[in-house]
């Protein structure tokens, strides 16, 4: 029960046209349409400007916001929008196609009424356009929050909503190269650089990815949550299975344990044939390996396995080794 709008905006006719929204939503639409594996993932539509197709204007977005919306018990949600944002003495806009003066389009403050009224076990909203840091904040304090003077807005969120925004409520979202360069960025993160070992990709994950992209002269990415459980945005590639981490108890008889290599666990008859797996041993140090390289088993001083197999060295887990240890003795994995 996940779903999804997504709403690009590149033609406006009353004031300037932009570039790569529309492409921004189509990328979107297709990373989150299924995960890695090919499963499938959010149910989505999408909306955007281009010719010939229905105008994205306040009242169809009104339309769509309604629907996505409705019936949402149980249900996983996700807006997202890319276009003008403008800042007005009653808070911030999302800039429909049929904006005129004093009546820009949707307002952000409604786009946060409905998600937090929303029965919806859980509400996304990602907004890639000027201003959209707004997205969120205590309504009546608009004004303050984006004065020479008062900088930081306060938000009000119920459990469960997230607001990923491309800039500060005071700041314009730049673009670049065909994209908007926040969902450039996110859309990476979704294919795979945001995946944490298991291969979730969340909000978290996903700021976190976004925002160091950024330096202290450019815009300011802004994530805004109130989370009793992260939604898992898409599932992108594993570090590794999780069956390899259900097996660290069976390795490490303690998540303090250190297990001693011997020359045996090189072996020899690498690299091998196919269907070969090599001694018990050998097997152990290609697992040992394959952690490693996710960065959950380590040597003194950072040894390479095969110079500390020769040796008659010990290997042991990292602390996020011990993290994966504790849930699989858990069996919570």
């Amino acid at each position: 029960m996940k779903r999804a709008i997504l709403v690009g905006i590149d033609d406006y006719p009353t004031v300037d046209s932009l570039s790569g929204c529309v492409a921004d939503a189509k990328a979107l639409y297709t990373v989150l349409s299924t995960n890695a594996d090919g499963s499938p993932n959010w149910r989505t539509q999408l909306l955007t400007s281009e010719s010939g197709g229905t105008a994205v204007t306040r009242d169809s977005l009104r339309r769509a916001l309604t629907l996505l919306f409705a019936n949402a018990r149980d249900s996983d949600l996700l807006f997202y929008f890319a276009g003008h944002g403008a800042q007005t003495p009653w808070g911030a806009d999302l800039v429909t196609q049929d904006a005129r003066e004093h009546n820009l389009g949707v307002s952000m403050q409604d786009l946060l009424t409905l998600a937090n009224d929303s029965p919806a076990r859980s509400v996304t909203l990602i907004l890639d356009c000027c201003f959209s840091g707004d997205l969120g904040n205590v309504a009546g304090q608009q004004a303050a929050a984006v004065s020479d003077n008062f900088r930081l807005g306060r938000a009000t969120l119920r459990e469960d909503v997230t607001i990923l925004a491309a800039s500060r409520a005071t700041e314009e979202a730049e673009a670049g190269d065909g994209h908007g360069a926040f969902t450039r960025i996110v859309v990476d993160g979704l294919e795979g650089g945001a995946a944490d070992h298991l291969g979730k990709i969340t909000a978290l994950g996903l700021y976190t990815y976004v925002s160091a992209t950024f330096d202290a002269w450019q815009q300011r990415p802004v994530l805004k949550a109130s989370l009793t459980e992260p939604v898992v945005l898409r599932m992108g590639p594993p570090w590794l299975e999780v069956d390899m981490l259900r097996k660290l108890p069976r390795h490490f008889p303690a998540d303090t344990s250190r297990i001693r290599l011997s020359p045996a666990h090189e072996g020899e008859g690498r690299p091998f044939p196919p269907g070969v797996t090599g001694t018990p041993e050998q097997q152990e140090f290609d697992y040992l390996a394959r952690l490693r390289n996710a960065n959950l088993v380590t040597t003194d001083g950072g040894r390479d396995h095969y110079w500390v197999a020769m040796e008659s060295g010990e290997v042991f887990l990292t602390p996020m080794g011990r993290y994966f240890w504790n849930l699989a003795k858990r069996r919570v994995l």
